[in-house]
């Protein structure tokens, strides 16, 4: 079994007779290199670009509350949390965007998106039961 070619680091770093292929050699280098590769987030990951977050709840009453208010042309985090198991809202659609996002029991998702210029940004579940929107204010 051949070894990864890795430029030379192999001949300058590593003892004579000491192969690549050796299991804890491998999980070390691969450690190096997951550390090296990972930048640091910033603080409030979602909120450090200026972004409003909105939440919203999924109840046995569907979306809580059911209309929320942004200003036009904001970008927005929807933050929706189901909390409730028996619910067809298990998922949720934004009008214009062609992703279906699933909504695991008790967990957050956040969808972005930008108020329209006027009126509202509609989101439903997948059967479109309960519905909700993006109410569009004046600054």
């Amino acid at each position: 079994m051949r070894g990864v070619d890795l430029g030379g680091f192999v001949e300058r770093h590593c003892e004579v007779g000491v192969s690549m292929t050796k299991p804890h050699m491998r999980i070390g280098l691969l450690a190096v290199l997951l550390t090296l590769s990972c930048k640091q987030q910033p603080p409030g990951g979602a909120q450090s670009s200026g972004s409003d977050v909105l939440e919203i709840s999924v109840t046995e009453k569907g979306f809580e509350p059911e209309r929320v208010q942004a200003p036009a042309g904001r970008l927005v985090t929807l933050r929706f949390t189901r909390k409730v198991a028996q619910t067809c809202a298990d998922a949720v659609e934004v009008h214009g965007d062609p992703v279906r996002h699933m909504l695991p029991l008790n967990a957050p998702v956040d969808v972005k998106v930008t108020a329209p210029a006027s009126g509202q940004l509609a989101f439903a579940c997948p059967m479109n039961m309960y519905r909700g929107a993006v109410v569009v204010v004046a600054q």
